[in-house]
């Protein structure tokens, strides 16, 4: 596969499209100033205070049975505090994210692309505290969105997709494989499309890009490996109603494996096989997370 060739298709898919979901340049601001540890919180709670949808998001997450918190809190600013910085970062992004197509037509079930979406961002952050890589927000936060270009090619290809996917029905095929065969490119190269519109950081980008050709990463291969072995851990616990499919460990998660037992600063298991069974211990916390995120975020 021509990175170069599938990228210049993807760009084309977006070149008619006039209804893409936004990100309010308000919240851009907000995310771009919880980037920086050392930003004045009084001024990050009067910008959020000046969008009253944004205001009203994170203080309804911030109040769900997710973050059990004692007492209510109803001021921007104790949030900002009682969560940090990389918490609300992650949770506006998050939160928009699902808000933007959660009403958009798609040829598969939303509901089960949901649950892979945050198992994967929960099995990162494990993996991420499991290996000491250094950021587990960041990991979790873009684990939920590396399989963001699969929302977009569903919706703005709608029948052509959905063929694929009777195509691969009762298959060992992936979505992978099956939308380069159908459309000359893949969700990684329409999910950068879609990161770079949004301003995503380009960390964030890079992964979403390289989650399938691990190999190819350059901005953090570390964090490219983790995303990908959670992707592949989850899809095999999935139903067949998702757009993520079981398979046997390919290259890229072979290469995925190089890249952790790389840069991990500690021991790790023997083999990607004992690894991976080992993140058995976390699925159930992590589906019964995920089920709480879907109460709280109304998807």
């Amino acid at each position: 596969m021509d990175k170069l060739t599938m990228m210049i298709t993807a760009r084309k898919l977006f070149r008619d499209t006039v209804d893409l979901p936004t990100i309010p340049a308000i919240v851009s601001k907000v995310v771009s100033m919880l980037d920086d540890p050392q930003a004045n919180p009084d001024e990050i709670a009067d910008l959020m205070l000046s969008d009253v949808v944004l205001t009203a998001k994170v203080l309804k997450v911030v109040n769900s049975p997710l973050y059990r918190t004692t007492n209510s809190i109803n001021s921007v600013k104790r949030a900002l505090i009682f969560l940090g910085f990389k918490c609300v970062r992650e949770m506006i992004l998050t939160s928009y994210f699902v808000d933007g197509f959660k009403d958009r037509e798609q040829p598969f079930n939303m509901k089960a692309f949901w649950t892979h979406s945050f198992s994967v961002g929960a099995i990162s952050r494990f993996i991420a505290r499991k290996v000491k890589y250094p950021d587990m927000e960041k990991a979790y936060l873009v684990g939920i969105v590396h399989d963001i270009g699969k929302v977009f090619l569903g919706h703005y290809c709608k029948d052509e997709y959905g063929r694929m996917l009777q195509s691969i029905e009762n298959t060992s095929n992936t979505t992978y494989d099956a939308e380069y065969e159908f459309f000359g490119t893949t969700h990684c190269e329409v999910g950068l499309c879609l990161a770079q519109r949004w301003n995503f950081p380009s960390v964030y980008s890079d992964v979403i890009s390289y989650h399938h050709s691990s190999k190819l990463a350059t901005e953090d291969p570390f964090l490219t490996a983790i995303i990908t072995l959670a992707d592949f851990y989850c899809s095999s616990h999935v139903t067949a109603e998702s757009v993520a499919q079981a398979s046997i460990p390919g290259d890229s998660e072979e290469n995925a494996w190089d890249i952790l037992t790389e840069h991990a600063p500690v021991d790790i298991a023997p083999s990607m096989e004992h690894f991976l069974t080992e993140l058995d211990e976390a699925y159930e916390e992590v589906s019964q997370e995920v089920a709480v995120i879907f109460n709280t975020m109304a998807v």
